[in-house]
């Protein structure tokens, strides 16, 4: 699977080098319910400092993601932070 960046994603602060590890470290990622984003893949987790992120990606037919959003976690994402961190046991 390869990891594409559109170019907004750094528009939060957020470098494509930590967003990628959020990415590649998430085991647990969680996928959109909502109808219409059926292909929205949310990731959450902390980057290689300890930071806490989300990182939202749109899963491509081809198999590859394509990161279009990353940012420091917001309070909305609080409870699911806490679900996808005891899923891959930290």
């Amino acid at each position: 699977m390869a990891i594409r960046f559109a170019r907004t994603v750094v528009r939060h602060g957020v470098s494509q080098v930590r967003a990628r590890y959020v990415v590649e470290h998430c085991t647990c990622p969680l996928y959109s319910g909502e109808p219409g984003d059926e292909d929205l893949v949310i990731f959450l987790g902390p980057d290689e400092t300890g930071v806490p992120l989300e990182v939202m990606a749109i899963d491509l037919a081809d198999g590859n993601l394509l990161v279009i959003h990353a940012m420091k976690m917001r309070r909305k994402y609080v409870d699911n932070y806490r679900r996808v961190i005891e899923c891959q046991g930290q």
